[in-house]
């Protein structure tokens, strides 16, 4: 998918943006070099993919969800973090198609 311009309106939060465009906050945030929190009026530049989000469960890893998942473990961390916990809601990305295993 392409990229789109967004511009944030009154008491939207990184995260509700990330959920609208089925992306993560980390991403939006690198994508976009911030730091901090948005603000009302600041304009993100979104790439939207397609996707889920799934709960890790006790003995999950990156690696083990990437597996069931059938994506490759640096989808998975490009759109979370390196490491996952217990009750996380990550976002898998199913259109990095050239990066699966």
């Amino acid at each position: 998918m392409s990229k789109i311009i967004y511009r944030v309106s009154n008491q939207t939060s990184l995260e509700d943006i990330a959920e609208k465009f089925h992306t993560t906050p980390l991403a939006i945030a690198r994508l976009n070099n911030l730091d901090g929190e948005v603000f009302v009026g600041m304009r993100l530049l979104i790439e939207p993919s397609e996707g889920e989000y799934y709960i890790v469960q006790p003995f999950d890893t990156v690696a083990s969800i990437a597996k069931d998942f059938g994506v490759g473990e640096d989808v998975i961390r490009e759109y979370n973090s390196d490491r996952v916990f217990i009750g996380q809601k990550i976002f898998i990305c199913t259109t990095k198609s050239d990066k699966r295993i």
